[in-house]
């Protein structure tokens, strides 16, 4: 068993480095857990193609074949199952002019062992930029997640957005990182239709359509409406937000006189996924920020203040540990505090990254904000992020890093041991 297994490593590491064929978008590596796999794929216009996952030893565990449609532009989502966790698998296709495979990823780890997972956040993105992607692989991320502006489109219109969505999934650097590892998202107002824009406000099935076509993702939204999913690796367990598809579409469900902003399928489905939760460490994730942006445009969690202070309610009563506030969306990168401190028992935090592309705005650091502890007005960053429950006491390591390697800066939250889930 072990040569054949070293055989299949070695192919594996081999297909890995060859370069991504710029012109075909995909394949991409989707949500992947303990026992799923999600692979996307945009082969040659009604091409038929087969996905076949193979286990360590060469078996095949899964085989399937799926013709591209115009109806979705051509585009192929497999759902794979009954995988085991921690394990590496391979994965290719078998179909006339299609890229070369194999390409390996693996499983998360039991969710609820001790374990480690590092993550790579990032927002504001443009194709300009492949060091930044390569920057994430040699920095050992094992998951991408998007949170907007991932591409720009600002149009609904549907030929635009699906034309974008393919541009930016094969650009250099990209590409070859999400042919192995998870990539997962959600949008900010230039990629669901215009600048400081609202569900009232453009054609939000269009670009909901282009999205899902485009992603492969485990879920999107629940019954046909927005875009939000979670993602867990391990110790960390991300909750992917909408915070555009409902927002002012109805009133509030916390307050009616107010105007919504999650809308509320998407607030029974976040307090319901919060509670579910075993995860040590929650990370909070939207494209908009949480604080209030020091500018005229309206797109932030201030606006909707009504929401974020029950939300943040909610979580002191139920007594969540390891919540972590994310956002994008401002081309600067910052670290706040929000309080007061008892709320939750312990301190909570918002981190803002952005932008991964090289147009800052020095304006948007909200420098008159006592809750401010960090702000940086750089290019190119994302933001590495390590969950780790193997020690004496679990820890989330954040980096803010620079696609030249330049750490810009490090916070670290501890939780006391043993993390408790929320009830």
């Amino acid at each position: 068993m072990l040569p054949v297994l070293l055989l299949f490593v070695a192919s594996v590491l081999g297909a890995a480095a060859v370069a991504a064929e710029p012109a075909v978008p995909g394949p991409v590596l989707g949500h992947v857990d303990e026992r799923t796999a999600h692979v996307w794929l945009r082969p040659a216009p009604a091409a038929s193609v087969t996905l076949v996952v193979r286990d360590p030893a060469g078996k095949t565990v899964f085989e399937e074949e799926r013709t591209a449609a115009a109806e979705r532009d051509f585009c192929l989502h497999w759902a794979v199952a009954g995988l085991e966790p921690a394990t590496g698998y391979a994965y290719s296709f078998v179909g006339a002019d299609l890229p070369a495979g194999p390409w390996p990823f693996r499983t998360a780890p039991p969710a609820d062992l001790p374990g480690r997972a590092c993550l790579g956040f990032g927002s504001c993105a443009s194709e300009e930029f492949p060091a930044v992607w390569e920057r994430m692989a040699v920095e050992g991320v094992e998951a991408i997640l998007l949170c907007g502006d991932t591409p720009y489109i600002d149009t609904s219109d549907l030929t635009r957005n699906r034309r974008r969505h393919r541009e930016v999934l094969a650009q250099a650097g990209l590409a070859d990182l999400v042919r192995s590892r998870p990539l997962v998202g959600t949008w900010d107002d230039h990629d669901f239709g215009a600048n400081d824009s609202d569900g009232s406000k453009v054609d939000r099935e269009t670009s909901r359509r282009a999205f899902t076509e485009y992603r492969a993702q485990a879920t999107f939204g629940e019954e046909g409406e927005g875009i939000y999913t979670r993602f867990r690796r391990g110790p960390v367990e991300v909750f992917l937000i909408d915070a555009r598809y409902f927002s002012r579409t109805g009133p509030s469900p916390v307050d009616p006189a107010q105007p919504t902003l999650l809308g509320a399928r998407q607030w029974e489905w976040l307090k319901a996924a919060l509670v579910s939760s075993t995860a040590p460490f929650k990370i909070l994730a939207t494209g908009m920020v949480w604080h209030d942006k020091p500018n005229k445009e309206k797109d932030d969690w201030q606006t909707y203040a009504h929401e974020r202070e029950a939300l943040l309610d909610f979580l002191a009563a139920k007594k969540a540990e390891g919540v972590v506030l994310l956002g994008g969306d401002v081309h600067v990168s910052l670290l706040l505090e929000h309080l007061p401190r008892g709320r939750l028992g312990e301190p909570l935090f918002e981190y803002v990254v952005s932008p991964l592309h090289d147009r800052v705005i020095p304006s948007l650091v909200p420098t008159q904000d006592k809750r401010l502890l960090w702000s940086a007005v750089e290019p190119n960053v994302f933001l590495r992020m390590v969950a780790d429950t193997t020690g004496q006491t679990p820890t989330l390591t954040s980096t803010w890093i620079r696609m030249d390697g330049r750490r810009l800066h490090e916070h670290v939250i501890r939780l006391p041991r043993p993390a408790r889930p929320a009830p």
